[in-house]
């Protein structure tokens, strides 16, 4: 039987190898499943450590209480700010429906997912202890509370209120504190007549091509009896053509541009601002005549009127302006005058009757003074108090065409007139 020898000193290394064998091997174990844990969970396949599982410093929690944890923690700002917004896209659409009813509960008719923060936050009965880690926030940014969201139906509309009794400031109002005058010649309107000249055997259209409207006013909202103040700016081309010439000549055409204050309390109407006239001569009518003298005629001039309702449907008025730049042989002063009469069917379709009468006074022609007189039948918007007016026209006096200044006409004719 053969002998064994035993050497300590072998044994003993051999012992101290399994013992370090058995403590190794279960981290190694715990390590690959890590690893495998970590890998099998990465979308890509690419490895990346799970830190809830391997990271020393972190506690060993379950998966239900680190998401506790976190749910608990305030959320940031981008989070919230989210879900404000989130929360007023969805109820924006109701408000206006909601907002009408007698009693209303935004609890009631929101869902309540929709105030959320995230689909993890504790239920109302659970949140007690984390309505605690709100505090810093609120210190942070502090909340205002609302009985209601603001929603764009609160602040914008469809339409302006409408209010014929308030008195404010008011943009683009409608109607005119100050009434153009009917048989004034150089008055901004629409206009198209045909006229004859008993002096020089011609006849010609005059055609007017303008309007007046209203910018600002500090008044009341009504159109047909408007009171207050109000700004306006008016502008108008004036022009003469020629029928019975070559290609239907434009012997001239005159330009007005201004911007008017305007004043009216109960009957009384009162104008006063700066206007602008330049006259121009026709190309084909320099050339068919080119032994005419050309005249660069300018009136820059301020002015001043007053309208005083007589009765309902008749007026009398005045005006005086003083031209500061003048060139061309124009002269500072002018002056006008007239009356007209007005009335305002029962129908807005039948129409009725009207008449004026103005004179024109200019230094250019000596003080000369032009008589223009109107009549005819026409139709005024129930509303915007627009007129349109269908008759005859008798003038007599200087040249409407301020580049002839040295003729005199007697005109008469019919046509159509559209006055703002």
């Amino acid at each position: 039987m053969p002998q064994i020898s035993i050497h300590p000193q072998n044994t003993i290394q051999r012992c101290l190898l399994a013992v370090v064998a058995v403590a190794i091997l279960p981290a190694l174990c715990v390590a690959q499943d890590e690893w495998l844990y970590a890998w099998r969970n990465q979308p890509s396949g690419e490895f990346a450590p799970d830190y809830r599982k391997v990271d020393p410093f972190q506690p060993m929690l379950s998966d239900a209480d680190l998401e506790l944890q976190a749910a608990r923690k305030a959320p940031s700002f981008l989070t919230q700010f989210a879900s404000n917004v989130k929360t007023s896209a969805l109820t924006d659409a109701d408000t206006a429906t909601i907002l009408d009813a007698p009693e209303f509960d935004i609890l009631a008719v929101c869902d309540a997912a929709d105030y959320e923060l995230d689909p993890l936050m504790p239920a109302a009965h659970e949140s007690a202890q984390g309505a605690a880690d709100y505090t810093q926030l609120d210190e942070l940014m502090p909340q205002i509370e609302t009985d209601l969201p603001i929603t764009p139906q609160q602040v914008f509309s469809n339409a302006p209120a409408q209010c014929n009794t308030c008195f404010g400031w008011q943009v683009l109002p409608q109607g005119l504190m100050y009434k153009s005058y009917i048989a004034g010649e150089k008055e901004p309107r629409m206009q198209f007549i045909q006229l004859y000249d008993t002096r020089s055997k011609q006849r010609m259209w005059d055609a007017v091509l303008g309007g007046r409207v209203g910018l600002l006013r500090h008044g009341n909202c009504s159109s047909l009896n408007p009171q207050g103040f109000q700004l306006d700016v008016e502008g108008a081309v004036f022009a003469r053509v020629l029928p019975d010439e070559h290609s239907a000549m434009l012997a001239g055409s005159d330009y007005r541009a201004g911007l008017l204050g305007t004043n009216r309390f109960n009957g009384t109407a009162v104008k006063y601002g700066y206007y602008h006239v330049s006259s121009h001569i026709g190309d084909e009518f320099l050339l068919a005549n080119p032994t005419f003298n050309r005249i660069n005629y300018v009136r820059d001039s301020l002015i001043a009127g007053v309208t005083q309702d007589l009765k309902y449907s008749t007026q009398i008025y005045g005006e005086f302006a003083y031209a500061l730049g003048v060139e061309g042989g124009a002269k500072p002063l002018e002056f006008q005058c007239g009356t007209q009469y007005l009335p305002v069917a029962k129908s807005s379709l039948r129409g009725a009757p009207y008449g004026a009468a103005n004179y024109h006074t200019r230094e250019d022609f000596g003080f000369q003074t032009g008589f223009s007189t109107v009549a005819g039948w026409g139709w005024q918007g129930p509303r915007t108090r627009h007129r349109l007016r269908i008759g005859m026209q008798y003038y007599n006096g200087p040249s409407l065409q301020y580049q002839f200044l040295n003729q005199v006409e007697n005109l008469y004719g019919g046509g159509i007139w559209f006055d703002y």
